[in-house]
């Protein structure tokens, strides 16, 4: 019982997985995952572009999420019908740095 209670409040309090920059910088279609810890820990918050980008990369230009600062995908929408993709968005605030972080699909 012990056991089972572990794991419910370590995938509780750390969904996804670590973030692995190689992982990251070779499979897109591998990041939700790492995304998901990125955003519950709120690793990404207070960081300025700079240091995303050292992190996460330069961001590809996209048409979408155009009101954000950053934005990357993530590949395709997790679950059993996948039609849309998944993203990673950043908001800078008024001091260059991450004030919001969301995972959305287009």
């Amino acid at each position: 019982m012990g056991l089972i209670l572990g794991l419910v409040t370590v995938r509780t309090l750390f969904p996804g997985r670590a973030f692995d920059a190689a992982a990251w910088q070779a499979d897109a279609d591998d990041r939700g995952p790492m995304a998901d810890r990125l955003v519950a820990r709120g690793s990404l918050a207070g960081l300025t572009r700079g240091q995303v980008v050292n992190l996460l990369g330069e961001p590809p230009d996209t048409d979408y999420f155009r009101d954000w600062d950053l934005v990357y995908h993530l590949g395709m929408e997790r679950g059993l019908f996948s039609i849309d993709s998944e993203w990673l968005l950043l908001r800078l605030g008024p001091d260059g740095r991450v004030a919001e972080v969301r995972i959305n699909t287009d």
